[in-house]
């Protein structure tokens, strides 16, 4: 699993309480349950992280896809650490 995909189910299982064993690379964000509005919130979330606009995501993306997406966006753009549980 690359770092970009990592970071994005981090962030999924974290933010809305996803269990990680059904948060695969396969799945889309309309496959767990997220709705535009979650989608937009996350997509912030993930921008605040690496610094790459994430606007315009549909439900129906991928989580590797999203991966691909932010590395052909900015490929060497630092990740930083996913803020604890609570933030």
């Amino acid at each position: 699993m690359s770092t970009r995909t990592e970071l994005i189910t981090s962030t999924l299982t974290e933010t809305f309480d996803l269990d990680p064993a059904e948060v695969t690379p396969e799945c889309t964000f309309e496959d767990l349950g997220l709705d535009s509005l979650a989608l937009v919130e996350m997509g912030l979330m993930l921008q605040e992280r690496t610094g790459i606009s994430l606007e315009d995501v549909p439900l129906q993306t991928t989580i590797e896809e999203l991966a691909a997406l932010m590395d052909a966006r900015d490929p060497d753009t630092a990740l930083t650490a996913a803020p604890s549980s609570g933030a």
